[in-house]
């Protein structure tokens, strides 16, 4: 990599790590900046998990430290999250994503309105919540598109723990974060054995990331839920356009 390479990832990731400890989108920023600096699409994508991987260890430790991680709840929704993940990654590598932008595009537009149409569930306060059984399926296809595309997932998940498991925003978080690292983890796995990881760029945008997930988290912990309701909406309606635009 050329010399100025090195600070434009690290800032560049320091702000994917507050959108995405916020609500989610920070790949928005991080996918196209590495396709500045000359990677290949693919490559891109995989070596962008390094940066998120290391991300969501910081910001699950912050959570953890902050006694708000719901460590129990963790396994059930984990199986079929990495299910997905580990599939989507396979079909990252073989499959045009065109298709996923568009259903992707939708869910981001649905999610976006549950926001604005029904504000008081994103305002509960000391909300423990819990993911019941027939929702499990969603999260298998949560994990397809994570182990795909990654870029957005975060407002996916937020939204479904607040809205469908009846969390309250901070412990939703926590749970995205935690899960997103097991995923995520998957998927890098699955990239490296087939070769598209070039972890030393992944690395230096993890300086950022991790930086960036820290404040992140200690803003949604502080801030609470009118913060993360007003994030979830612009990273939803970042997510459509860049989805249908492309790259």
């Amino acid at each position: 990599m050329e010399l100025w390479q090195y600070p434009v990832l690290i800032a560049g990731g320091f702000l994917c790590g507050i959108i995405n400890a916020l609500a989610g989108g920070g790949s928005f920023v991080t996918l196209p900046l590495l396709l500045l600096i000359g990677l290949p699409p693919q490559v891109a994508n995989a070596t962008n998990r390094v940066a998120i991987t290391l991300q969501c260890v910081a910001g699950t430790a912050t959570y953890h430290r902050h006694g708000v991680l719901l460590w129990r709840h963790l396994p059930a929704i984990a199986i079929p999250t990495v299910l997905g993940s580990l599939l989507g990654a396979y079909l990252a590598a073989h499959v045009d994503e065109s298709i996923f932008r568009k259903v992707a595009a939708i869910l981001f537009a649905v999610m976006a309105g549950t926001v604005l149409i029904d504000p008081k569930r994103w305002a509960r306060e000391n909300s423990v919540g819990r993911i019941r059984p027939r929702i499990y399926p969603l999260f298998f296809l949560m994990g397809i598109y994570g182990g795909f595309l990654q870029a957005g997932l975060g407002v996916l998940l937020i939204s479904t723990f607040v809205l469908a498991g009846g969390y309250d925003v901070v412990r939703g978080n926590a749970l995205k974060f935690a899960l997103a690292l097991v995923f995520t983890l998957a998927a890098l796995l699955m990239f490296a054995s087939m070769g598209q990881v070039r972890w030393s760029t992944g690395l230096f945008l993890a300086i950022g990331t991790i930086a960036g997930g820290i404040v992140g988290a200690r803003l949604v912990i502080v801030k609470g839920s009118r913060w993360v309701r007003v994030f979830v909406v612009i990273a939803a309606i970042g997510a459509i356009v860049k989805l249908l635009l492309g790259e």
